[in-house]
């Protein structure tokens, strides 16, 4: 019984890398939309590319440059900044 419970516990990373490595094999694709379709995977659009694992959380303001379009997308509730000249989410 002792055996066997040193062997899974030898094996428990073996396991775990396995599910990692189907992982990043599951996310080789050039295509943001079947690499969106993984539920492992994100896509990277500055690295042009199919990653495993979450994306990195970005702020949703800070793409509009321009200070029209900052204030008219209430959908994000942003707002522009004279101090900074960017586009930011709005303070609560």
């Amino acid at each position: 019984m002792r055996r066997m419970m040193i062997a899974l516990i030898a094996m428990l990373p073996l396991v775990t890398a396995g599910a990692l490595e189907a992982a990043a094999a599951e996310c080789t694709t050039g295509d943001s939309a079947i690499c969106l379709s993984f539920p492992n995977c994100h896509w990277d659009g500055e690295k042009r590319g199919c990653y495993p694992g979450p994306g990195e959380k970005r702020d949703a303001c800070a793409v509009h440059d321009d200070k029209g379009i900052c204030e008219t997308d209430a959908t994000l509730g942003c707002q522009w900044s004279d101090a900074t000249n960017k586009c930011e989410l709005k303070a609560k």
